[in-house]
């Protein structure tokens, strides 16, 4: 009896555990499959990359982004895409690869808003 409640404990501890080891629903839209694997890192920086591009072409639209500013900071997103499409040749982005990333569209995301407020 002693071992059965022993093991039983020892179950309802783990069962937590199974269910985050799965934190994505395959049936849910916004996640792609990579290498057999639910994986939204890249989507995320996909986003964050259409985000910006809409910014500086709002910017420049309202005025308050010049054309010259505009070239320096597409360009400075054409090198983050082109980081990215270095980092996904072998099909997928690991943490150390997105974190990379998110720091470099941090920093152009930084300069857009510099560009818009002056």
């Amino acid at each position: 009896m002693k071992k059965t409640l022993i093991a039983l404990a020892a179950a309802g501890m783990l069962a937590p555990t199974v269910g985050m080891a799965q934190p994505y629903h395959r049936d849910d839209p916004q996640r792609y499959v990579q290498n057999d694997r639910w994986d939204d890192r890249s989507l995320n920086i996909n986003e964050r990359e259409a985000r910006i591009n809409a910014h500086i072409q709002r910017g420049m639209s309202d005025g308050r982004i010049d054309d010259r500013e505009a070239r320096r900071l597409f360009r400075e997103l054409r090198e983050i895409e082109a980081k990215e499409q270095s980092y996904m040749n072998d099909g997928r982005l690991n943490r150390r690869e997105t974190d990379a990333l998110s720091r470099d569209l941090d920093r152009l995301t930084d300069h857009v808003r510099q560009q818009i407020l002056d």
